[in-house]
């Protein structure tokens, strides 16, 4: 099937349209795409992708609301769940211990992504704004203990992806087509300067250590490494062509990055070297399962989920789902 013939997909919004923030029970599933990212355009369904929820969040959650039930003696604080309303322009919070939304929060124009730092202090809200509106796209910094919004950080493009360090230190945000990856600091919120990738920034994985960004844009040929220490990119990858995802092992030692020609390309991320590609479906989303045996590619157009044994890289036989996959998760 060609690309053009291809049946439209509805916008993924990666991310991440609702994130959790609370103890680290809150982390029973393991979202598609990447665990410690969000990208807005690599996930169709809001409730299916929470990257944050990967983040055991080491502070304790916003107060449960006075109306809703106390909390037992000695039981851990409720979660918080933040969804993203990209038509209002807002994040609404959650109490999970009582289904009770708070104050939506205002944020840029056009919100479609959001994560959350691993102590779970800060929600960054990402925004694609409005082209006739100059400024209004951007990252929009959350504090989770009072639900207060703090001044927009400007990127110089919409704010397509954004991922964060294990040690929660930077957040990289991809600008889309812009072509650039920007660091943000998240002790002050700065944004540094941005480093140009190759065929755009629609996606970005961090590898396990925090050594290495990893980012690819919409319908591009290259992946484009970055060295997180310094803040440079290395020699884009060759991986194919039409690129859409990308996810990376527990173990952090392979990358997988899948295209809309139906095929997945493993990545030793030790050398950035791309190994043969792996015939799976037509391409679509990736989900990598715990404990990194297998990596599971939903097919949107055939309605199939293939599994790709990742120790040998060998695609097995494909299962048949309903029509349109467009997300997957796997429990813990």
């Amino acid at each position: 099937m060609n690309i053009s013939d291809r049946p439209q997909e509805p916008q993924r919004s990666a991310g991440r349209h609702l994130a959790l923030r609370g103890p680290p029970a809150a982390a029973a599933v393991v979202l598609l795409a990447v665990l410690a990212s969000a990208c807005a355009s690599h996930v169709t369904s809001p409730l299916a992708a929470a990257p944050a929820t990967a983040h055991p969040a080491t502070t304790a959650a916003a107060k449960p609301d006075p109306s809703g039930p106390a909390p037992a003696a000695g039981a851990a604080p409720a979660a918080t769940a933040y969804v993203v309303n990209s038509g209002s322009g807002t994040v609404t919070p959650i109490n999970t211990a009582t289904n009770t939304p708070g104050k939506p929060v205002r944020v840029g124009r056009q919100p479609g992504v959001i994560a959350i730092t691993p102590d779970g202090k800060t929600a960054y809200v990402a925004s694609n704004g409005q082209a006739n509106l100059p400024g209004s796209a951007g990252v929009t910094p959350i504090r989770t203990a009072t639900s207060k919004a703090g001044k927009p950080i400007r990127v110089g493009g919409p704010a397509d992806c954004i991922a964060i360090t294990p040690d929660g230190k930077t957040a990289y945000v991809g600008t889309g087509p812009v072509g650039t990856v920007v660091p943000i600091r998240t002790a002050t919120n700065k944004a540094g300067r941005g480093i140009p990738v190759a065929g755009g920034a629609s996606v970005i994985v961090i590898t396990p250590d925090g050594e290495t960004a990893y980012t690819v844009g919409d319908f591009s040929a290259k992946v484009t490494p970055i060295r997180t220490a310094t803040g440079k990119a290395g020699k884009p990858i060759r991986a194919g062509r039409d690129l859409d995802t990308i996810v990376i092992t527990p173990d952090g030692k392979t990358a997988y990055v899948d295209s809309f020609r139906g095929t997945v390309v493993p990545i030793r991320t030790a050398t950035n070297t791309a190994g043969k590609a792996i015939r799976a479906g037509e391409g679509g989303v990736l989900a990598v399962t715990p404990d990194g045996n297998t990596v599971y590619v939903a097919s949107y157009g055939p309605g199939t989920v293939t599994p790709i044994r990742t120790a040998t890289n060998k695609a097995g036989k494909p299962v048949k789902v309903g029509r349109h996959p467009a997300a997957i998760a796997i429990t813990r």
